[in-house]
C-alpha cells in the first residue's frame, strides 16, 4: 500500500521573519476522528500546522473514496498568549465567542486562503476552558480530488498588529526641547519612519499617561514622540531608531545619544526613555 498526501493546512503570520506560526495545536474533533480512522488516514503534525496522508492504489487513486461534502473539522487551540499582543485580530474567549475557518465557498481550488468567520462554543459543542481560539472545517467538495496527483492546500493567514508608537522622553529639567531628536537612520526602509515631538505644554492637555508621568517625576523634563503612521509588529524587532541631542547653543550636527531605541511592547506600542542617565 502507498501513501500520499491528501491535504495540508498551514498557519502563515506576517509578523514571523519566515511567516511560520507556531503558536497554535491543531487536533481533530471526535467526529472528524472516526472519519480519519475510517478512510485509514493519517494526521502528521507540522511545526504550523498538518498534513493528512492517504492510502493510494498504484494509479494515485484513494482507497477509500471520500463522499461529497465529507466535513474535516480540526480545533485550533492558542499556545502562546502573546499571539493576541501582535496580531490584527479581535478576540474575546470570555464571550464564549472562537473564530471559524473553512474552505465552504472555495470549489476546485488546489491552494486556498481559509474564509474566517465567527462562532460559538456552544454552537459547536466544544467545552470552555481549554484555550480554543477556533475550529477549522475542510470540505471535500471538489477541492480534494479522489486522484492524488497533487495534494491541496489550505492556509490560514494572520497579519501583524499595526499601531502608533509612543515615546516618553525624561530628561532634567533644564533641558530644551529642542535639542532632542528621535529619526529612523535606516536608509534601506522603504518608507521612512517618522516622529512628531510634543513638548511638555503641548502633550499635559491631551495625553493622560504624559500627566501621570509629570507628577511622578516632578524634578524631570518629559517629551512626547508619536509615529507619524502606525508601525507593523514584527518579530525581528526595528532598528536604527535612534534618539539625537543637539545643544541649542553648538552649531555642530547632532550627536547620537541612544543609537537603537528599544521598540515599545506589542501589548500597547508606549515606551519610557530615562535619559537623565546620558546627561
Amino acid at each position: 500500500m502507498h501513501y500520499k498526501q491528501l491535504f495540508e493546512l498551514r498557519i502563515i503570520h506576517e509578523y514571523y521573519r519566515d511567516r511560520v506560526c507556531s503558536d497554535f495545536s491543531l487536533e481533530p474533533t471526535s467526529q472528524c476522528q472516526k472519519i480519519l480512522s475510517g478512510h485509514r488516514l493519517i494526521v502528521k503534525n507540522q511545526v504550523n500546522g498538518i498534513v493528512i496522508i492517504a492510502p493510494v492504489d498504484s494509479e494515485s487513486k484513494l482507497w477509500i473514496e471520500l463522499a461529497e461534502n465529507l466535513q474535516f473539522s480540526f480545533i485550533l487551540k492558542l499556545k502562546n498568549k502573546e499571539f493576541i499582543d501582535f496580531t490584527e485580530i479581535d478576540w474575546k474567549p470570555v464571550d464564549n465567542v472562537i473564530y471559524q475557518f473553512n474552505n465552504k465557498n472555495h470549489s476546485n481550488i488546489e491552494v486556498s486562503d481559509l474564509e474566517i468567520t465567527q462562532t460559538k462554543l456552544s454552537d459547536r459543542k466544544l467545552p470552555r476552558g481549554q484555550n480554543i481560539f477556533g475550529i477549522v472545517d475542510i470540505y471535500n467538495r471538489s477541492s480534494i480530488s479522489q486522484i492524488l496527483h497533487q495534494a491541496s492546500e489550505y492556509k490560514i493567514n494572520f497579519q501583524a498588529k499595526k499601531q502608533q508608537w509612543h515615546y516618553y522622553l525624561l530628561t532634567d529639567s533644564e533641558t530644551n526641547g529642542d535639542e532632542f531628536l528621535i529619526k529612523d537612520k535606516d536608509t534601506s526602509r522603504k518608507t521612512e519612519i517618522k516622529f512628531t515631538r510634543f513638548t511638555s505644554a503641548q502633550a499635559e492637555k491631551t495625553d493622560p499617561i504624559f500627566s501621570l508621568l509629570k507628577q511622578q517625576f516632578p524634578q524631570t523634563q518629559q517629551y512626547l514622540f508619536i509615529s507619524d503612521s502606525e508601525i507593523a509588529c514584527q518579530e525581528a524587532g526595528i532598528k536604527n531608531i535612534q534618539l539625537l541631542k543637539k545643544k541649542n547653543s553648538e552649531s555642530s550636527n547632532s550627536t547620537v545619544w541612544i543609537e537603537h531605541l528599544p521598540n515599545p511592547p506589542n501589548y500597547n506600542g508606549i515606551q519610557v526613555i530615562n535619559v537623565l542617565k546620558y546627561l
